[in-house]
């Protein structure tokens, strides 16, 4: 599941993008920016701020979502923050109702709000369910059984595990934590939700390690965003680099999965 910020480094060349590396994608991620991503490190800060030069709006963001799904039919989740979602209205009530409704118009299939804990989650809950959309969670290794087995009566689509403590951005390895928290996560869930790893994955290497340590699927953002940052004054060259490290993964991934059923 890759991860692009909307409008990064601008809307077109973001929705081209997003088409480009959909054949090796199983889900699409996809940020609303926002002006305050606590989630997020330096890279996807800095992927937030080109997108706002860019003119780039969440009405804008939906619309460039929109014309992502009409070439796809593979799940599109958001990630964005609470306050973006409960404008346009007098009431919270009210704004959740008219935004989650959009969301879906606009082929929104998920959404992960980095700031919204399950324990303040009911209202998103319940229009997540009028409308039929996946509300993400986060989990981490410092998450306890009990506030899991919360969280596991009301996730659906699957469980977002935090690989590392602290904020996104590109590791050079795998820790140990992310395999203990793996297995530890894995005999809570396994018939329940399967487990995406995301913060920190930057190479193949790292995603045959996060599955062979028992994950479903894993989750990719400041690696792609580092590959639009570094090639801004050429973009074909950004599209080729693009489409070669995601093909890259997914091969990966592929020759993981021949391997073990062969075992």
């Amino acid at each position: 599941m890759p991860f692009l910020v909307a409008g990064d480094p601008s809307l077109e060349k973001f929705k081209e993008l997003c088409v480009a590396i959909e054949p090796f994608c199983d889900i699409l991620e996809i940020g609303i920016p926002f002006s305050d991503p606590i989630a997020d490190g330096p890279t996807i800060q800095e992927a937030n701020v080109r997108a706002f030069k860019a003119g780039i709006t969440t009405t804008r963001a939906l619309e460039g979502i929109k014309d992502i799904r009409s070439k796809t039919e593979k799940p599109i989740i958001i990630l964005t923050y609470y306050n973006i979602l409960i404008q346009g209205a007098q009431t919270i009530e009210e704004s959740l109702d008219k935004t989650f409704k959009n969301l879906k118009q606009n082929g929104v299939d998920g959404i992960l709000i980095g700031d919204l804990p399950i324990e303040e989650a009911d209202l998103a809950l319940k229009v997540c369910e009028k409308y039929d959309i996946c509300l993400i969670f986060l989990i981490a290794p410092s998450t306890t059984e009990e506030r899991l087995e919360k969280i596991l009566k009301s996730a659906r689509g699957f469980l977002y595990l935090i690989a590392v403590m602290g904020i996104t951005g590109a590791r050079s390895r795998v820790a140990q934590i992310t395999k203990d928290t793996i297995q530890r996560m894995k005999e809570k869930t396994e018939e329940i939700l399967p487990i995406f790893v995301g913060f920190g994955i930057s190479s193949p290497e790292h995603a045959s390690t996060i599955i062979n340590a028992g994950a479903d699927g894993i989750i990719i953002g400041s690696a792609m965003v580092n590959i639009i940052t570094k090639n801004l004054s050429d973009f074909v060259e950004m599209k080729s680099e693009m489409v070669k490290f995601v093909s890259s993964i997914k091969n990966a991934m592929m020759a993981l999965q021949k391997h073990n059923s062969r075992s």
